[in-house]
Protein backbone atom coordinates (compact mmCIF):
# COMPACT_ATOMS: atom_id res chain seq x y z
CA UNK A 1 0.00 0.00 0.00
CA UNK A 2 1.24 3.55 -0.70
CA UNK A 3 2.75 5.34 2.26
CA UNK A 4 1.21 8.69 1.26
CA UNK A 5 -1.48 9.93 -1.12
CA UNK A 6 -0.88 13.28 -2.80
CA UNK A 7 -3.24 15.48 -4.80
CA UNK A 8 -1.34 17.62 -7.34
CA UNK A 9 -3.31 20.73 -8.28
CA UNK A 10 -2.55 22.51 -11.57
CA UNK A 11 -3.59 25.87 -12.98
CA UNK A 12 -4.01 24.33 -16.45
CA UNK A 13 -3.68 21.02 -18.27
CA UNK A 14 -3.95 21.62 -21.99
CA UNK A 15 -2.33 19.48 -24.66
CA UNK A 16 -2.10 22.55 -26.92
CA UNK A 17 -0.21 24.64 -24.35
CA UNK A 18 1.92 22.01 -22.63
CA UNK A 19 4.76 23.57 -20.65
CA UNK A 20 7.46 22.95 -18.10
CA UNK A 21 5.11 22.66 -15.14
CA UNK A 22 3.06 19.94 -16.82
CA UNK A 23 6.23 18.10 -17.84
CA UNK A 24 7.53 18.28 -14.28
CA UNK A 25 4.32 16.97 -12.69
CA UNK A 26 3.87 14.20 -15.26
CA UNK A 27 7.39 12.87 -14.77
CA UNK A 28 7.84 13.30 -11.05
CA UNK A 29 4.41 11.86 -10.14
CA UNK A 30 5.24 8.73 -12.14
CA UNK A 31 8.51 8.24 -10.27
CA UNK A 32 6.96 9.04 -6.88
CA UNK A 33 5.25 5.65 -7.07
CA UNK A 34 8.67 4.05 -6.62
CA UNK A 35 8.99 6.06 -3.39
CA UNK A 36 5.72 4.68 -1.98
CA UNK A 37 3.66 7.76 -2.86
CA UNK A 38 0.44 7.62 -4.89
CA UNK A 39 -0.48 10.69 -6.94
CA UNK A 40 -3.52 12.12 -8.67
CA UNK A 41 -3.80 15.35 -10.61
CA UNK A 42 -6.56 17.96 -10.34
CA UNK A 43 -6.92 20.42 -13.22
CA UNK A 44 -9.58 22.95 -14.23
CA UNK A 45 -11.98 22.75 -17.15
CA UNK A 46 -12.19 20.06 -19.75
CA UNK A 47 -9.12 17.82 -19.88
CA UNK A 48 -8.58 15.90 -23.12
CA UNK A 49 -7.72 12.22 -23.25
CA UNK A 50 -4.34 13.10 -24.76
CA UNK A 51 -3.44 15.43 -21.89
CA UNK A 52 -4.62 12.84 -19.36
CA UNK A 53 -2.60 10.07 -20.97
CA UNK A 54 0.57 12.15 -20.82
CA UNK A 55 0.18 12.41 -17.06
CA UNK A 56 0.33 8.63 -16.48
CA UNK A 57 -1.55 9.08 -13.16
CA UNK A 58 -5.29 9.64 -12.69
CA UNK A 59 -6.54 13.13 -13.65
CA UNK A 60 -9.60 14.73 -12.05
CA UNK A 61 -11.35 17.73 -13.53
CA UNK A 62 -12.77 20.54 -11.41
CA UNK A 63 -14.94 23.46 -12.44
CA UNK A 64 -13.35 26.91 -12.48
CA UNK A 65 -14.32 30.33 -13.80
CA UNK A 66 -12.64 33.46 -15.10
CA UNK A 67 -13.67 36.43 -12.89
CA UNK A 68 -12.42 39.13 -15.28
CA UNK A 69 -14.45 41.54 -17.39
CA UNK A 70 -12.93 42.49 -20.71
CA UNK A 71 -12.80 41.60 -24.37
CA UNK A 72 -13.22 37.97 -25.38
CA UNK A 73 -9.61 37.94 -26.60
CA UNK A 74 -8.28 39.28 -23.29
CA UNK A 75 -10.36 36.84 -21.27
CA UNK A 76 -9.21 33.92 -23.42
CA UNK A 77 -5.57 34.94 -22.97
CA UNK A 78 -6.02 35.16 -19.20
CA UNK A 79 -7.67 31.76 -19.08
CA UNK A 80 -4.88 30.24 -21.14
CA UNK A 81 -2.01 31.70 -19.17
CA UNK A 82 -1.55 33.35 -15.78
CA UNK A 83 -5.08 34.65 -15.31
CA UNK A 84 -6.11 34.47 -11.65
CA UNK A 85 -9.03 32.06 -12.09
CA UNK A 86 -11.12 30.75 -9.21
CA UNK A 87 -13.01 27.60 -8.25
CA UNK A 88 -15.74 26.87 -5.72
CA UNK A 89 -15.75 23.14 -6.44
CA UNK A 90 -12.04 22.48 -5.87
CA UNK A 91 -11.82 23.33 -2.13
CA UNK A 92 -15.05 21.41 -1.49
CA UNK A 93 -13.74 18.28 -3.20
CA UNK A 94 -10.35 18.41 -1.49
CA UNK A 95 -11.92 18.97 1.92
CA UNK A 96 -14.40 16.13 1.45
CA UNK A 97 -11.85 13.57 0.20
CA UNK A 98 -9.90 12.58 3.31
CA UNK A 99 -7.78 10.06 1.43
CA UNK A 100 -5.17 12.72 0.63
CA UNK A 101 -2.24 12.87 3.03
CA UNK A 102 -1.39 16.28 1.63
CA UNK A 103 -1.98 18.49 -1.39
CA UNK A 104 0.73 19.82 -3.69
CA UNK A 105 -0.38 22.96 -5.51
CA UNK A 106 1.66 24.07 -8.51
CA UNK A 107 0.22 27.58 -8.71
CA UNK A 108 -0.76 30.33 -6.29
CA UNK A 109 -3.54 32.93 -6.47
CA UNK A 110 -7.16 31.86 -6.04
CA UNK A 111 -6.60 28.24 -7.02
CA UNK A 112 -3.85 28.08 -4.42
CA UNK A 113 -6.19 29.80 -1.98
CA UNK A 114 -8.78 27.09 -2.54
CA UNK A 115 -6.20 24.42 -1.70
CA UNK A 116 -5.10 26.38 1.37
CA UNK A 117 -8.66 26.65 2.65
CA UNK A 118 -9.52 22.98 2.13
CA UNK A 119 -6.40 21.63 3.75
CA UNK A 120 -6.49 23.97 6.72
CA UNK A 121 -10.13 23.13 7.42
CA UNK A 122 -9.33 19.42 7.30
CA UNK A 123 -6.12 19.80 9.35
CA UNK A 124 -3.81 18.50 6.64
CA UNK A 125 -0.68 20.08 5.16
CA UNK A 126 -0.14 21.42 1.70
CA UNK A 127 3.02 22.10 -0.29
CA UNK A 128 3.49 24.80 -2.93
CA UNK A 129 5.85 24.74 -5.92
CA UNK A 130 6.88 28.12 -7.32
CA UNK A 131 7.32 27.38 -11.03
CA UNK A 132 7.81 31.02 -12.00
CA UNK A 133 9.20 34.26 -10.53
CA UNK A 134 7.59 35.29 -7.28
CA UNK A 135 9.71 37.14 -4.76
CA UNK A 136 13.15 37.24 -6.42
CA UNK A 137 11.94 39.28 -9.43
CA UNK A 138 8.99 41.38 -8.16
CA UNK A 139 9.44 44.18 -10.70
CA UNK A 140 9.43 41.80 -13.67
CA UNK A 141 6.40 39.96 -12.30
CA UNK A 142 4.53 43.20 -11.64
CA UNK A 143 5.18 44.59 -15.12
CA UNK A 144 4.19 41.31 -16.75
CA UNK A 145 0.90 41.11 -14.85
CA UNK A 146 0.09 44.77 -15.54
CA UNK A 147 0.41 44.10 -19.28
CA UNK A 148 -1.75 40.98 -19.06
CA UNK A 149 -4.50 42.69 -17.06
CA UNK A 150 -4.62 45.89 -19.10
CA UNK A 151 -8.17 46.55 -20.30
CA UNK A 152 -9.81 44.15 -17.84
CA UNK A 153 -11.70 44.50 -14.56
CA UNK A 154 -11.05 41.93 -11.84
CA UNK A 155 -14.25 40.91 -10.05
CA UNK A 156 -12.60 38.06 -8.17
CA UNK A 157 -10.87 39.97 -5.36
CA UNK A 158 -13.53 39.16 -2.72
CA UNK A 159 -13.18 35.46 -3.57
CA UNK A 160 -9.41 35.69 -3.21
CA UNK A 161 -9.79 37.42 0.17
CA UNK A 162 -12.21 34.73 1.38
CA UNK A 163 -9.85 31.92 0.36
CA UNK A 164 -6.74 33.64 1.73
CA UNK A 165 -5.00 33.68 -1.64
CA UNK A 166 -2.41 36.17 -0.36
CA UNK A 167 -1.42 33.71 2.37
CA UNK A 168 -0.85 30.66 0.18
CA UNK A 169 2.93 30.83 0.62
CA UNK A 170 3.06 31.90 4.26
CA UNK A 171 0.66 29.17 5.44
CA UNK A 172 2.21 26.30 3.45
CA UNK A 173 4.05 23.48 5.22
CA UNK A 174 6.78 23.72 2.58
CA UNK A 175 7.37 25.99 -0.42
CA UNK A 176 9.53 24.50 -3.16
CA UNK A 177 11.56 26.65 -5.55
CA UNK A 178 14.07 25.79 -8.23
CA UNK A 179 16.80 28.43 -8.10
CA UNK A 180 19.09 30.11 -5.60
CA UNK A 181 17.69 33.65 -5.84
CA UNK A 182 14.10 32.56 -5.28
CA UNK A 183 15.16 30.36 -2.37
CA UNK A 184 16.96 33.25 -0.73
CA UNK A 185 13.94 35.54 -1.08
CA UNK A 186 11.48 32.91 0.17
CA UNK A 187 13.70 32.06 3.14
CA UNK A 188 13.49 35.66 4.28
CA UNK A 189 9.69 35.32 4.30
CA UNK A 190 9.08 31.82 5.72
CA UNK A 191 12.43 30.61 7.02
CA UNK A 192 13.37 26.96 6.65
CA UNK A 193 9.98 26.03 5.22
CA UNK A 194 11.43 27.30 1.92
CA UNK A 195 13.26 24.44 0.18
CA UNK A 196 15.13 24.23 -3.06
CA UNK A 197 15.26 21.28 -5.42
CA UNK A 198 16.33 20.54 -8.99
CA UNK A 199 14.09 19.76 -11.90
CA UNK A 200 14.74 16.53 -13.71
CA UNK A 201 14.94 15.44 -17.33
CA UNK A 202 14.46 12.17 -19.20
CA UNK A 203 18.00 12.29 -20.53
CA UNK A 204 17.86 9.02 -22.44
CA UNK A 205 14.72 10.06 -24.33
CA UNK A 206 16.23 13.35 -25.44
CA UNK A 207 19.54 11.70 -26.31
CA UNK A 208 17.65 9.37 -28.67
CA UNK A 209 16.27 12.15 -30.91
CA UNK A 210 16.72 11.73 -34.67
CA UNK A 211 17.06 14.65 -37.08
CA UNK A 212 15.45 12.64 -39.87
CA UNK A 213 12.26 12.19 -37.84
CA UNK A 214 11.98 15.95 -37.35
CA UNK A 215 12.61 16.58 -41.03
CA UNK A 216 9.83 14.22 -42.08
CA UNK A 217 7.34 15.55 -39.53
CA UNK A 218 8.27 19.24 -40.01
CA UNK A 219 9.21 19.80 -43.65
CA UNK A 220 8.95 23.56 -43.11
CA UNK A 221 12.35 23.37 -41.42
CA UNK A 222 13.95 23.27 -44.85
CA UNK A 223 17.37 21.86 -45.62
CA UNK A 224 19.69 24.40 -43.96
CA UNK A 225 20.94 24.88 -40.42
CA UNK A 226 18.45 25.49 -37.62
CA UNK A 227 18.52 27.61 -34.46
CA UNK A 228 15.69 26.59 -32.14
CA UNK A 229 13.82 28.32 -29.33
CA UNK A 230 11.25 26.17 -27.50
CA UNK A 231 8.68 27.95 -25.33
CA UNK A 232 5.27 29.56 -25.53
CA UNK A 233 5.22 32.84 -27.45
CA UNK A 234 5.49 35.38 -24.65
CA UNK A 235 7.36 38.39 -23.39
CA UNK A 236 9.04 36.20 -20.80
CA UNK A 237 10.53 33.79 -23.37
CA UNK A 238 11.69 36.87 -25.30
CA UNK A 239 11.22 35.71 -28.87
CA UNK A 240 11.31 39.40 -29.77
CA UNK A 241 15.00 39.55 -28.82
CA UNK A 242 15.65 36.27 -30.62
CA UNK A 243 14.22 37.63 -33.88
CA UNK A 244 16.07 40.94 -33.62
CA UNK A 245 19.33 39.12 -32.90
CA UNK A 246 18.75 36.57 -35.67
CA UNK A 247 18.38 39.41 -38.17
CA UNK A 248 22.09 40.11 -37.54
CA UNK A 249 23.15 36.56 -38.47
CA UNK A 250 24.55 36.98 -41.97
CA UNK A 251 24.51 33.33 -43.03
CA UNK A 252 21.47 32.86 -45.27
CA UNK A 253 21.31 29.08 -44.86
CA UNK A 254 20.24 29.43 -41.21
CA UNK A 255 16.61 29.41 -40.05
CA UNK A 256 15.24 30.49 -36.66
CA UNK A 257 12.58 28.06 -35.44
CA UNK A 258 10.11 29.15 -32.75
CA UNK A 259 8.29 26.15 -31.27
CA UNK A 260 5.62 27.06 -28.76
CA UNK A 261 1.95 27.77 -28.24
CA UNK A 262 0.60 31.26 -29.05
CA UNK A 263 -1.37 31.82 -25.84
CA UNK A 264 -1.47 35.59 -26.46
CA UNK A 265 -2.48 36.55 -30.04
CA UNK A 266 -1.12 40.08 -29.58
CA UNK A 267 2.35 38.73 -28.85
CA UNK A 268 2.30 36.45 -31.89
CA UNK A 269 1.17 39.26 -34.16
CA UNK A 270 3.93 41.55 -32.86
CA UNK A 271 6.56 38.84 -33.42
CA UNK A 272 5.47 38.17 -36.99
CA UNK A 273 5.46 41.89 -37.73
CA UNK A 274 8.96 42.21 -36.29
CA UNK A 275 10.23 39.41 -38.53
CA UNK A 276 8.70 41.13 -41.57
CA UNK A 277 10.06 44.57 -40.72
CA UNK A 278 13.56 43.17 -40.18
CA UNK A 279 13.47 41.32 -43.50
CA UNK A 280 13.77 37.79 -42.08
CA UNK A 281 10.17 36.60 -42.26
CA UNK A 282 11.16 33.94 -44.79
CA UNK A 283 13.80 32.58 -42.38
CA UNK A 284 11.76 32.63 -39.16
CA UNK A 285 9.57 29.56 -38.79
CA UNK A 286 6.61 29.62 -36.37
CA UNK A 287 5.88 25.97 -35.60
CA UNK A 288 3.23 26.62 -32.98
CA UNK A 289 2.74 24.06 -30.25
CA UNK A 290 4.30 20.72 -31.17
CA UNK A 291 3.69 17.42 -29.39
CA UNK A 292 6.28 16.67 -26.69
CA UNK A 293 7.31 13.50 -28.52
CA UNK A 294 8.71 15.63 -31.36
CA UNK A 295 10.89 17.90 -29.21
CA UNK A 296 13.89 15.52 -28.92
CA UNK A 297 13.89 15.11 -32.70
CA UNK A 298 13.67 18.88 -33.22
CA UNK A 299 16.70 19.35 -30.98
CA UNK A 300 18.56 16.66 -32.94
CA UNK A 301 17.84 18.67 -36.11
CA UNK A 302 19.16 21.89 -34.51
CA UNK A 303 22.69 23.28 -34.63
CA UNK A 304 22.00 25.57 -31.68
CA UNK A 305 19.30 25.99 -29.04
CA UNK A 306 18.68 29.41 -27.48
CA UNK A 307 16.73 30.62 -24.45
CA UNK A 308 16.87 34.45 -24.15
CA UNK A 309 14.23 34.57 -21.38
CA UNK A 310 13.80 37.60 -19.15
CA UNK A 311 13.43 35.21 -16.21
CA UNK A 312 12.99 31.49 -15.53
CA UNK A 313 12.20 29.43 -12.47
CA UNK A 314 14.77 26.89 -13.62
CA UNK A 315 15.18 26.44 -17.38
CA UNK A 316 14.05 22.91 -18.15
CA UNK A 317 14.53 23.46 -21.89
CA UNK A 318 18.25 23.97 -21.30
CA UNK A 319 18.51 20.56 -19.65
CA UNK A 320 16.55 18.91 -22.44
CA UNK A 321 18.78 20.44 -25.13
CA UNK A 322 21.91 19.44 -23.25
CA UNK A 323 20.58 15.89 -22.94
CA UNK A 324 20.13 15.97 -26.72
CA UNK A 325 23.84 16.90 -26.94
CA UNK A 326 23.25 20.39 -28.30
CA UNK A 327 25.01 23.66 -27.44
CA UNK A 328 22.76 26.20 -25.74
CA UNK A 329 22.91 29.98 -25.44
CA UNK A 330 20.83 31.28 -22.53
CA UNK A 331 20.27 34.44 -20.52
CA UNK A 332 22.28 35.01 -17.38
CA UNK A 333 19.20 35.71 -15.25
CA UNK A 334 17.61 34.26 -12.11
CA UNK A 335 16.79 30.61 -12.65
CA UNK A 336 19.40 30.17 -15.36
CA UNK A 337 22.51 31.59 -13.67
CA UNK A 338 22.57 28.48 -11.44
CA UNK A 339 22.99 26.35 -14.57
CA UNK A 340 25.80 28.59 -15.81
CA UNK A 341 27.74 27.91 -12.63
CA UNK A 342 27.00 24.18 -12.72
CA UNK A 343 27.98 23.49 -16.34
CA UNK A 344 31.35 25.25 -16.43
CA UNK A 345 30.86 27.13 -19.73
CA UNK A 346 30.08 30.66 -18.46
CA UNK A 347 30.38 32.20 -21.93
CA UNK A 348 27.20 30.34 -22.92
CA UNK A 349 25.19 32.58 -20.55
CA UNK A 350 24.68 36.12 -21.85
CA UNK A 351 24.28 38.92 -19.32
CA UNK A 352 23.60 41.52 -22.01
CA UNK A 353 20.09 41.35 -23.48
CA UNK A 354 20.71 43.20 -26.74
CA UNK A 355 20.33 42.12 -30.38
CA UNK A 356 24.00 42.90 -30.92
CA UNK A 357 25.22 40.63 -28.12
CA UNK A 358 22.92 37.75 -29.03
CA UNK A 359 23.48 38.14 -32.78
CA UNK A 360 27.26 38.04 -32.31
CA UNK A 361 27.05 35.04 -29.97
CA UNK A 362 24.90 33.04 -32.40
CA UNK A 363 27.19 33.90 -35.31
CA UNK A 364 30.32 32.90 -33.40
CA UNK A 365 29.01 29.56 -32.17
CA UNK A 366 27.71 28.59 -35.62
CA UNK A 367 31.16 29.35 -37.03
CA UNK A 368 33.01 27.41 -34.31
CA UNK A 369 31.95 23.73 -34.39
CA UNK A 370 34.72 22.74 -31.95
CA UNK A 371 33.45 25.19 -29.33
CA UNK A 372 29.86 24.12 -29.98
CA UNK A 373 30.84 20.47 -29.47
CA UNK A 374 32.64 21.30 -26.21
CA UNK A 375 29.56 23.13 -24.87
CA UNK A 376 27.34 20.22 -25.89
CA UNK A 377 29.66 17.72 -24.18
CA UNK A 378 29.71 19.70 -20.93
CA UNK A 379 25.92 20.04 -20.87
CA UNK A 380 25.27 16.38 -21.62
CA UNK A 381 27.70 15.25 -18.92
CA UNK A 382 26.07 17.50 -16.32
CA UNK A 383 22.54 16.30 -17.14
CA UNK A 384 23.40 12.61 -16.94
CA UNK A 385 25.34 13.16 -13.72
CA UNK A 386 22.84 15.28 -11.77
CA UNK A 387 19.38 15.83 -13.26
CA UNK A 388 17.50 12.53 -13.35
CA UNK A 389 13.77 12.37 -12.56
CA UNK A 390 14.46 9.58 -10.09
CA UNK A 391 16.64 11.97 -8.08
CA UNK A 392 13.99 14.71 -8.23
CA UNK A 393 11.26 12.31 -7.08
CA UNK A 394 13.39 11.07 -4.20
CA UNK A 395 13.97 14.65 -3.02
CA UNK A 396 10.27 15.48 -3.37
CA UNK A 397 9.29 12.42 -1.34
CA UNK A 398 11.58 13.67 1.45
CA UNK A 399 9.85 17.06 1.34
CA UNK A 400 6.42 15.42 1.59
CA UNK A 401 7.43 13.38 4.63
CA UNK A 402 8.85 16.48 6.31
CA UNK A 403 5.62 18.37 5.60
CA UNK A 404 3.43 15.61 7.04
CA UNK A 405 5.62 15.33 10.13
CA UNK A 406 5.60 19.11 10.57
Amino acid sequence: MPELHVAHVLRKLDQHAWGGTETHVAAVSRHLADEGIASEVYAPGRVSEIASSRMSVPVRRFKAFNPFLGSAERRAALWANAGNIASVELPWRLWRNRRWSLAHVHTQGRIGGGVRTAMRLSDRPYVVSVHGPKLAEPDILGDDMAQRLAGTIDLGKPIGALLGSRRVLTDAARVICFNRDEHRALSELIGDRAVRMDHGVDAKRFAAGEAEVAQRALPQLGEGRVITLVGRLSRQKNQALAIAAFARVAAKDVKLVLAGAATDPEVEQALRESARSLGVADRVCFLGNIVPELVPHLFARSKLVILPSTHEAFGLVVLEAWAAHRPVLFSDVAGLSDLKEAVGTPEAALAESTPEAWGNAMTHILAAPERAAAWADAGRDLVFRRFGWETAARRLAEIYREAVAH
